[in-house]
């Protein structure tokens, strides 16, 4: 049963009809939970336990991969809003951290939003 396609990289420059067929066996060893799971356990352990995996994005295209979303929280505030997003191997469930800027760019994030929410609780009420 397929969800949700991902289309990277097409901008729809009129309105019209969209015909997607695929011919294409994609073996998924890793789920979507387990996903998330690697995710989860990666940020904690590697960047920060105020951080936390949502529901991922199966990706189909010349790579295929789980997209998994990654929230900042803060006890007082709860889930303040998505900093990045890893991707997972759906075979060997590998995180692809071939590029070192995609995890300082889920650092630097963090920290600009965190100085949003720290800033707005030191304001006088």
């Amino acid at each position: 049963m397929l969800e949700q396609v991902l289309i990277e990289g097409y901008t729809f420059q009129e309105p019209g009809v969209l015909t997607l067929s695929f011919d294409k066996t994609i073996e998924i060893r890793i789920s979507s939970e387990e996903a998330q799971q690697i995710v989860n356990q990666y940020v904690h352990m590697e960047i920060s336990t105020q951080m936390h995996a949502e529901e991922p994005t199966f990706v189909i295209g010349d790579d295929t991969y789980w997209q998994v979303p990654i929230h900042l929280t803060f006890p007082a505030f709860g889930d303040v809003g998505k900093v990045g997003m890893l991707q997972v191997d759906p075979i060997l469930g590998e995180i692809d951290t071939s590029q070192p800027e995609i995890i300082q760019t889920i650092i630097d994030n963090a920290e600009q939003l965190a100085l949003r929410f720290t800033s707005a609780a030191a304001q006088p009420v």
